[in-house]
């Protein structure tokens, strides 16, 4: 799995790519402890980008929903970036779409 955690003017940015599953799932947890750390003041939100993901299984979508309440904790709100179709139809069948904002289009920086 690759994984890229960026902050822009108003975000932090965790983009996904690769298998999310569970052989990545130590991977996972660090990324997203990085990603909710980062946060600031100035951050509102922090954004998952699943559209590099080939592979969503159910630990690296528990994953997701566990690192969303770390980040709302932490006063962030949370958006999926997911364009896939496939992937998408998956987070509805789990019913992630029901607790998290899931985009089909990148904020802008």
């Amino acid at each position: 799995m690759d994984s890229d955690v960026r902050r822009t003017r108003d975000s932090v940015v965790v983009s996904l790519g690769g298998d999310a599953d569970l052989g990545a799932a130590p991977s996972l947890k660090q990324v997203f402890s990085r990603a909710v750390a980062m946060a600031s003041d100035s951050t509102t939100v922090l954004v998952i980008d699943l559209d590099g993901v080939l592979v969503l299984d159910d630990t690296a979508i528990g994953l997701v929903v566990g690192a969303a309440a770390g980040a709302r904790r932490a006063g962030l709100d949370v958006e999926l970036i997911c364009t896939d179709p496939r992937l998408r139809a998956r987070l509805a069948e789990t019913r992630v779409d029901q607790i998290l904002t899931i985009r089909d289009e990148r904020r802008r920086a």
